[in-house]
């Protein structure tokens, strides 16, 4: 969502958009005057979104280090009130990609602090040619690089238009009519996949196509004299019962007339192309709204969409028509996005085109596959805290896989020497041991002293699941099941329940566990009913988690021997 919307009206001027609705007092004041009007709609409407949502993601408008933009609403004043991370991205396709990283982040001064990594985009080529400029930035910003995405070739809708790359194969030929003040065209962009579409500026280019689209414009009256040049075309096009979708504006302009006498968008009384029978009559309230109906009522070629439940929305300031008006094969309309419809889709086409969650479901595959996205993860919660990354320095090495390896063995085995080693320098650490005793104090006392001190400890005698949420690391050691099966016996609670319930928490939050316990199966037989029941109740829980484990070890001795 956006609270603010600059629509252009002119070469020099623009139309102030707040909150859907024109507001035509700040459109009439410069830059400056109308900024401390809308700093408080702004922050009122990222507020809310903070408050609705998990996840807010902001997108920049131009450059962030204008300093003489500063005091403007985009970029660092809205991540300023948000308390944002932010990551530095430069298209490569462009060049100097480089140095306008290193310069931004040399402008940024104070906000340096908000940037998790740097990022190259759209990278055709070798990607060995690019990988010395990553430690030359490390080195010069103490920022990490978080990789490259090559050009991917998505084709993703635009705020106000789109591209299409011409396609030789399609279920015929389909032409946008598109005039200089042509909008809304994003909502035909699944077009380009499904038909051979073309944007006619000329009648020439327009020839041939079995269906034409007028699509919204954000000023009908000054694109009236354009679109006139075509009204042969388009007779002829219909007189050949060839269909014909006007949107919005392009309805509007083929009314009998637009009046504007308020100069809601252009002050006068403009003759249409007269091919439906309505006037237009333009009002400053502007109608904004979702729509979602059931088509019926149609004839002819449209027929086929008949029973069809579509969304839509309206967003225009002209009157008088309704929301769907059919004159032999020409549908009139108000409602945008109707060819974002699957329905409409398969009737007009045969076929549905790729949807935009699965082009973006292809490019957070991309994102995933080609950046390391850990510092993101980080500042979201999700993963440990970031460790300063040293100027010039290779950054770590991926993290573990998740899942899970258990280490059985007897009393001073080599069990937890064993765990530390798989863990490495950075884990964390969940242990279930209470000091109750002397004893029990000074083992507690010497294993901490042979852990790395980058290690986090959680000392949590009974709620693994938990702990597990809790723990910063992406590898977490639990030392050990032995005694959190007796802390969980002694507190009346059932420890079988409670393994699958910690065992279902490991492939959800991501970590790679490392699990220690006791092999108490092998010994004499307890004499106590109390001791055989927590013998067997270990066992059951050991078994437990060794069907679970991607790795099972038994240590012997200080040797690891591999089940």
């Amino acid at each position: 969502m956006n609270p603010i919307l600059l629509k252009p009206m002119g070469e020099r001027s623009s139309q102030v958009v707040l909150l859907g609705q024109v507001s035509p007092e700040l459109s009439r004041l410069s830059w400056r005057e109308r900024r401390p009007h809308l700093e408080g709609v702004v922050r009122e409407a990222l507020e809310g979104l903070l408050r609705d949502y998990d996840l807010v993601v902001m997108e920049g408008a131009g450059s962030p280090v204008e300093r003489n933009l500063w005091p403007d609403l985009p970029n660092l004043k809205v991540a300023q009130w948000a308390e944002a991370k932010a990551l530095l991205v430069a298209d490569v396709d462009q060049g100097g990609s480089l140095a306008a990283l290193y310069g931004t982040w040399a402008l940024l001064q104070d906000h340096r602090q908000r940037l998790l990594g740097f990022v190259f985009n759209k990278f055709r080529g070798e990607l060995e040619l690019l990988k010395p400029a990553y430690g030359l930035l490390e080195a010069w910003t103490g920022v990490p690089v978080l990789g490259t995405l090559p050009m991917l070739g998505l084709e993703l809708p635009e705020e106000d238009g789109f591209r299409h790359r011409p396609r030789a194969a399609g279920h015929g030929k389909v032409a946008i009519l598109r005039y200089p003040h042509a909008s809304n065209l994003d909502e035909f962009w699944p077009l380009g996949e499904l038909a051979q579409l073309v944007q006619a500026r000329t009648p020439e280019e327009a020839e041939g196509a079995w269906l034409l689209i007028l699509p919204g414009s954000r000023l009908p009256a000054e694109d009236l004299p354009w679109l006139r040049n075509f009204l042969p075309l388009i007779r002829d096009h219909l007189a050949q019962g060839r269909p014909a979708l006007a949107v919005c504006g392009g309805a509007e302009m083929l009314s009998q007339a637009i009046l504007d006498e308020e100069g809601v968008e252009r002050k006068g009384t403009f003759p249409g192309l007269g091919l439906l029978p309505f006037q237009v009559r333009m009002e400053r309230r502007k109608t904004v709204a979702r729509r979602r109906l059931l088509l019926q009522g149609l004839g002819g070629f449209w027929d086929r969409l008949n029973g069809l439940e579509v969304e839509g929305y309206e967003i225009h300031h002209g009157q008088g028509l309704p929301l769907f008006h059919q004159e032999g094969p020409l549908l009139a309309t108000w409602l945008h996005g109707l060819m974002e419809n699957p329905g409409v889709q398969r009737a007009l086409f045969g076929r549905e085109a790729k949807g935009l969650e699965e082009t973006l479901e292809e490019l957070a595959d991309a994102l995933e596959a080609h950046l390391d996205l850990r510092p993101l993860h980080r500042a979201l919660g999700l993963a440990e805290e970031a460790q300063p990354l040293a100027p010039g320095r290779e950054s770590p090495d991926p993290p573990p896989r998740p899942g899970l390896v258990l280490l059985l063995g007897g009393a001073r085995s080599g069990k937890s020497r064993r765990a530390q080693e798989l863990a490495g320098p950075f884990a964390t650490l969940i242990a279930t041991a209470e000091a109750r005793d002397d004893e029990m104090a000074e083992r507690i006392a010497r294993h901490r002293a042979e852990r790395p001190p980058t290690w986090e400890t959680l000392e949590e005698p009974v709620d693994l699941a938990g702990a597990l949420l809790e723990a910063r690391h992406p590898t977490v050691v639990v030392d050990c099941l032995t005694l959190w099966v007796a802390n969980l016996l002694e507190r009346s609670l059932d420890p079988i329940w409670e393994a699958k319930r910690f065992l279902e928490a490991i492939p959800r939050s991501g970590k790679r566990v490392i699990a220690v316990s006791n092999e108490v199966g092998m010994g004499i037989v307890p004499a106590h009913p109390l001791a055989r029941r927590y013998r067997d109740i270990l066992g059951e829980v050991n078994v437990l988690f060794a069907q679970a484990a991607e790795e099972v070890y038994l240590m012997v001795a200080g040797r690891a021997l591999r089940l």
